[in-house]
């Protein structure tokens, strides 16, 4: 089976930092948890699978495209959540038609769907949402084109109990299909337990840890264990 993100050799200098990636691949229908204190690239990584970052040098391939040369195809079966991103002042309904238009997976039954899970009102503009209110709609916006690779850099930051849950069961809903793929960058380790089964750990711009999760959390030890020692 052919890897859906695969990284050969990419290295990527800002400042002080440097990312070093000799080889990293994802196979179809997994959850991955990405693990790291700050700094250690997590987001400069998934910014570099999803095309916004260009490495210094190596090799980038998601769904057997360069993120960087083939951008239209990239997109179209790639979708990369950070709650920074920009939305469109639309109300969220018109919203989601909207973008309808620009994917052609895009599931507007699916959107409709969660939208109500997140509490979410197609009459609402973005403009009008907190902040937790537009991590939520974020979400809804990644899922809903049922993208080949979901990339969510720390999903559940302002998310309480019930929402992060929610967030979680929309991300199994998403990886229900075998050829989907979702890497998952996050600070609640716990969460990531839940629903992860593969883990990357990252530290100084560097992969240490890229195993099944119940090879490294193994014996009682829990995840959040695995990074301290590993940091």
């Amino acid at each position: 089976m052919n890897p859906v993100i695969q990284l050969d050799k990419v290295n990527l200098a800002r400042g002080a930092f440097r990312l070093d990636v000799p080889s990293f691949s994802a196979q179809p229908g997994r959850v991955i948890g990405l693990v790291g204190r700050n700094g250690a690239g997590k987001t400069t990584l998934l910014q570099v699978i999803a095309g916004l970052l260009r490495p210094d040098a190596g090799s980038v391939r998601v769904c057997g495209v360069c993120p960087f040369g083939d951008v239209v195809p990239a997109r179209q079966q790639l979708a990369y959540m950070t709650d920074t991103q920009t939305v469109l002042p639309l109300p969220i309904g018109a919203l989601t038609q909207a973008l309808a238009a620009f994917y052609p997976s895009w599931d507007q039954a699916l959107a409709e769907r969660l939208l109500p899970r997140f509490e979410l009102s197609p009459d609402r503009n973005p403009r009008q949402l907190s902040k937790g209110e537009g991590t939520r709609l974020r979400l809804v916006l990644a899922m809903a084109y049922k993208p080949t690779v979901l990339l969510l850099d720390e999903p559940s930051t302002g998310l309480d109990v019930v929402y992060r849950r929610a967030m979680l069961e929309s991300v199994l809903e998403v990886v229900r299909d075998p050829s989907r793929t979702v890497i998952v960058s996050s600070h609640d380790v716990a969460d990531l337990e839940r629903i992860a089964d593969h883990v990357v750990v990252m530290k100084e711009g560097r992969i240490v840890a890229d195993a099944p999760i119940d090879e490294l959390v193994t014996d009682g030890r829990s995840l959040e264990q695995l990074l301290v020692e590993g940091a």
